[in-house]
C-alpha cells in the first residue's frame, strides 16, 4: 500500500504590530489591543480555527472596567495563556496560533487566536485549566472558522481609528 504524502504549507507568518483601541461596546468603555499585521494575512486557510478564551475580573472599578491591580492579574494570566499556546507548536516545530485581539470590558478579559490544529490548543488549555494554581476563573470556546468571520470586529477597528466610514 502506497503511503500518501502530506501537502506541506511553508508560509511566513506576520510579525505582530499591536495597536491599542479605546472603544465602547454595547455601552461600556473596551480596550482593545489588535495585532493590525493579520490585516494584510490571507492565508486563512491555514489557521481555520478561531480560539476564544473568556477571564472572569474580580476587582471592578468604574463602568464594568477591572482597577489597576486586577489589569495587572488579568495580564499576567492572559500571558501566561498565550505563552502556553505559543510553546505547543505543531510536530513540525510551526506555530500553531496566531494571536488576534486582547479585550478588556463588562467585567472580563477576553483572548482572540487563530489555530492551525485544534488538538494541540485544546491540550495546551486543558493542561492549563487543571492547575490548581489558577488566579481566575476561565473558559474557552474553539470554533471553525475558514473565512475569519470572528476577525471583522476588530479589523473594522481599523478605519474608524483613521477617520474612514469602511
Amino acid at each position: 500500500m502506497k503511503k500518501m504524502s502530506e501537502k506541506t504549507v511553508r508560509l511566513k507568518l506576520p510579525e505582530p504590530i499591536y495597536t491599542l483601541f479605546n472603544a465602547v461596546r454595547q455601552g461600556l468603555p473596551e480596550v482593545v489591543v489588535v495585532n493590525e499585521a493579520l490585516l494584510a494575512f490571507t492565508q486563512f486557510e491555514v489557521f481555520p480555527w478561531h480560539l476564544m478564551i473568556r477571564i472572569e475580573a474580580r476587582d471592578i472599578a468604574e463602568n464594568g472596567m477591572p482597577t489597576k491591580a486586577e489589569s495587572d492579574v488579568l495580564l499576567d494570566l492572559a500571558e501566561s495563556i498565550e505563552a502556553t499556546l505559543l510553546d505547543a507548536t505543531t510536530a513540525q516545530g510551526a506555530a500553531n496560533v496566531l494571536f488576534l485581539a486582547r479585550s478588556t470590558w463588562n467585567e472580563q478579559c477576553e483572548l482572540d487566536y487563530y489555530v492551525h490544529d485544534p488538538e494541540i490548543a485544546h491540550e495546551a488549555l486543558q493542561a492549563l485549566i487543571k492547575d490548581p494554581s489558577r488566579t481566575r476563573p476561565w473558559e474557552y470556546r474553539m470554533e471553525a472558522d475558514p473565512n475569519w468571520e470572528g476577525a471583522a470586529p476588530f479589523f473594522k477597528l481599523f478605519p474608524i481609528a483613521k477617520g474612514h466610514d469602511s
